[in-house]
């Protein structure tokens, strides 16, 4: 008789698909810090207004400059250590609530109240002040680190990775500015990290059970694919012309065109969901800010093109509303799955050891990727690959 077959035990030597708590670590994360990372939209930083941000665990303090452009400082004033964030901006500067520091854009104390109209030390010397470890003006005092900030599409990047050059530009909105497309953006604060959600917003099996009758009906149906990893990419191209996505998917397909459905994933944290009949359809991009190891922040653009409009997109523009609301819902299910998630994952020992068939295909793509960065990102990265693979819905 033929022994039965060894069972190989996952938790003999688990090995974690992702470590949450080094990817949202700025200290730890590698090079996934050396690209530019959405820290508001533009709408949000208001002029004259702080506006506090966690990127990597770090605090930092957003505001607009005396031309209104964005400045990114650490959160810590260099007096005693308080929250700039809860202080004000005038003159596009901005004061500690504390002693009221003051600093400008570059992250210069500029101005320090207790030292009066002067700003200089008055009864102790520059020598006596540096004996006692102290500044004698303002100057003196050092800055704040100063973020680089760029402003596009609606959106504040901001980037972290000190002296290294950023490995890739901000991520351009799809469709931002086009004629006969409409463009607007949802924030979402999600309870799980990066890698956890750009490979749910990848992944078409979880609809049937997180998003039923939203997107699609359970069909019984084989759904071949082909998955392209290259240049710090995942492209997944579904060959399913006649597939139909419910919801929504009448008001963009009335006619029953052949659909052109792709899933694109770009390092280290952006993914764009493509369903295209033709000249339209409608684009969801996300964009995933690390605030913690199991607490991000997701700018979701929304592109959509109506199959028939009037100039100025004006029709697409009055149904914004109810795209809003539809989208909103099916996020707010992803939110809750990702909680879900987020509860095992921090039960105790194991969590983030992952087992997957081949519709994890793309999954697997997407760790390769960021665990490469995450240890540093050395040499060219996992080698370029093109694979079929197949699942059923």
């Amino acid at each position: 008789m033929r022994p039965p077959p060894r069972l190989h035990s996952r938790d003999t030597s688990p090995v974690p698909n992702v470590d949450l708590e080094a990817e949202a670590d700025l200290a730890r994360c590698g090079a996934l810090k050396d690209f530019w990372y959405v820290a508001c939209l533009s709408t949000e930083l208001k002029p004259g207004q702080p506006l506090a941000r966690t990127l990597f665990g770090t605090g930092v303090v957003l505001f607009r400059d005396a031309h209104g452009r964005p400045a990114a400082l650490r959160d810590r004033c260099l007096h005693r250590n308080a929250r700039l964030s809860r202080g004000a901006v005038f003159g596009g500067r901005i004061g500690c609530p504390y002693h009221g520091w003051v600093y400008d854009a570059s992250g210069a104390v500029v101005e320090v109240p207790s030292l009066g109209p002067s700003q200089r030390s008055e009864l102790l010397d520059a020598e006596g002040c540096a004996r006692e470890g102290l500044a004698a003006e303002p100057c003196a005092l050092g800055r704040l680190t100063r973020f680089p900030t760029v402003e596009q599409d609606g959106l504040v990047f901001v980037y972290l990775g000190g002296a290294a050059p950023a490995r890739a530009a901000p991520f351009r909105v799809p469709y931002w500015g086009q004629a006969g497309w409409n463009v607007y953006f949802m924030v979402t604060r999600f309870p799980n990290g990066v890698t956890n959600l750009v490979e749910n917003f990848m992944d078409v099996p979880h609809t049937l059970f997180v998003h039923p009758g939203w997107f699609r009906r359970p069909a019984s149906k084989r759904v071949p694919a082909t998955v392209r990893r290259t240049a710090g990419s995942v492209l997944v191209t579904y060959k399913q012309a006649q597939d139909t996505v419910t919801g929504l998917g009448r008001l963009f397909n009335p006619r029953g065109l052949p659909l052109l459905h792709t899933d694109r994933f770009y390092v280290p944290n952006v993914t764009r969901v493509d369903y295209l009949w033709g000249e339209h359809g409608f684009v969801i991009n996300s964009q995933c800010t690390p605030l913690g190891p199991t607490d991000s922040l997701v700018y979701t653009a929304i592109s959509y093109r109506l199959p028939v409009d009037v100039p100025g997109a004006l029709v697409g523009r009055a149904l914004r509303p109810l795209v809003r609301w539809y989208t909103r819902q099916v996020i707010a299910q992803d939110v809750v799955i990702m909680d879900i998630q987020r509860e095992a994952l921090l039960d105790g020992p194991g969590g983030g050891v992952y087992s997957g068939t081949e519709a994890d295909l793309h999954h697997a793509d997407i760790e390769a990727y960021r665990r490469w960065l995450r240890e540093g990102g050395q040499g060219s990265g996992p080698e370029d690959a093109e694979r079929d693979m197949a699942f059923w819905i």
